[in-house]
């Protein structure tokens, strides 16, 4: 912290109080220095070392379990401090760009992929290769998850939660019903029309078939790469890091069609504008049979409808083809942990931090503090009795077991087919799909137009970015 200097004294009381004075001002920081300490001097006395830490964690257990780690870190570790701030995905890339005019970035932040992307192509981050190596190296680890926040041999974040999107429906329902899991768009199209009914005769809906939820900040674009990847669709080619996209837009507009057709016949109207907030309540509480989702799902239907949990379960998202069954790409990510640069003492200090905070039980802990949404991305947390006794972890067994061997291994992230890239972070934060697909919906463009459109400003960010092959 850096203390004033006190100006305009009309006398010293006495040699004794300069003294004091003195002595006072020797153990603070330079006026000049920035809150970085930028000069990189080694607090003096009892001074801390303070360290800002931004997360994208916001519910009540996420933050209570972040903030019971950092007191049991702050108790082993007297000398560093850490405070935590909050922020939500409709601001973080606004916070980051003013953090970045005004110098002002956190020591470790606490995001997803698109964040660390951003943050990278700013030249904002540290090299944390070493925390990796101290876990066990790259196979400790999912390795998808650390090729995407890695560049010529430099990892710039360490992977926490292992994020998935698979299909989460109500069992009751199908069975009901007789319906099988779907293994193709045509099987999932016909499920969601038949699962769409009038329950009471009353002539209104009363369940949806298939929510298709397309609010323009980043759930659009992720509904929407659920059925572009499941057919072959990427930004980059994954080998060689060229621009595929344009090559590929018959297909997209194929997997935009079936993404529109399931909407109009099974889909709430309002779903257009829905979040993700919006169309897990509906499924938790009854109001639709199935969707694309996250597993969050889980914990509010704990809190609001608990009978509904033993009707829910989940399948991986199905293809145009039955043989890739199990096997096609499907949308997905992580969170991570990022250090900042700033000057050697805080970058160590952060790194002491992140390497408690990836002590096996306390990934564990994390991840049951969002159980089923968030799975360990440290292999060994995943397996650990920390872990597998959580409550929703055992009575969801069965779907982590096959999440983590069905749909995790085919993950792909738009922008990080290939890798770490300096697009990836502006593609996502642009927005640009959901533009695009909220244009289809409410103001008549052709799924063609819709699609052309993603096409050039993929281009256009890309080549700005110089990353265009």
């Amino acid at each position: 912290m850096v203390i004033k200097e006190v100006y305009g004294m009309k006398r010293l009381c006495s040699l004794l109080l300069v003294l004091v004075m003195l002595f006072t001002m020797a153990g603070c920081s330079k006026g000049s220095e920035s809150n970085d300490n930028a000069k990189g001097d080694k607090p003096q006395g009892d001074n801390p070392i303070e360290l800002t830490m931004w997360t994208m964690h916001t519910t009540e257990a996420m933050i209570d379990t972040l903030n019971a780690q950092v007191k049991a870190f702050e108790s082993q570790n007297p000398d560093i401090k850490i405070k935590i701030e909050t922020l939500t995905y409709d601001v973080v890339y606004q916070r980051m760009m003013a953090g970045m005019n005004s110098d002002t970035m956190p020591n470790i932040f606490n995001g997803i992929e698109g964040h660390i992307a951003f943050m990278q192509s700013k030249d904002a981050l540290a090299d944390v290769s070493d925390i990796i190596d101290a876990k066990g190296g790259r196979d400790a680890f999912v390795e998808k998850y650390l090729d995407w926040v890695t560049k010529e041999d430099v990892v710039y974040a360490v992977p926490d939660w292992a994020l998935y999107q698979g299909v989460w429906y109500r069992k009751d329902l199908f069975e009901e019903n007789n319906i099988e899991i779907p293994k193709t768009w045509e099987e999932l199209s016909a499920a969601a029309a038949k699962l769409t009914q009038d329950t009471d005769g009353d002539g209104k809906t009363d369940i949806y078939g298939m929510c298709i939820p397309m609010d323009r900040n980043m759930v659009a674009q992720q509904t929407y790469s659920q059925f572009l990847y499941s057919n072959g669709v990427n930004i980059f080619n994954m080998d060689t890091g060229a621009y595929e996209f344009g090559d590929k837009k018959e297909e997209a507009v194929q997997a935009l069609d079936t993404m529109m057709q399931i909407y109009h016949e099974s889909s709430p109207e309002g779903s257009v504008n829905w979040s993700w907030t919006d169309f897990r309540t509906a499924l938790a509480k009854g109001e639709i049979a199935m969707t694309s989702e996250w597993g969050a799902v889980v914990a509010i239907a704990a809190e609001q409808n608990p009978e509904m949990l033993d009707n829910l379960s989940v399948f991986p998202f199905p293809g145009q083809d039955a043989s890739t069954y199990n096997q096609n790409a499907s949308f997905g990510g992580a969170y991570y942990m990022a250090i900042g640069k700033s000057t050697d003492e805080k970058i160590e200090a952060s790194k002491k931090f992140v390497e408690f905070l990836f002590e096996t039980d306390n990934v564990a802990e994390r991840a049951n503090s969002r159980p089923i949404y968030a799975l360990p991305a440290l292999k060994e947390a995943f397996e650990s009795d920390t872990y597998k006794n959580n409550e929703m972890v055992r009575k969801f067994s069965k779907e982590m077991d096959d999440i983590f061997e069905n749909i995790i291994p085919y993950e792909e992230r738009s922008g990080f087919e290939a890798g770490l890239t300096n697009s990836a972070g502006q593609i996502e934060s642009s927005n640009l799909m959901g533009d695009a697909i909220q244009n289809v919906v409410l103001n008549g463009w052709t799924t063609q137009e819709a699609v052309d459109y993603m096409d050039e400003k993929l281009q256009e960010i890309i080549t700005n970015c110089k990353e265009m092959k």
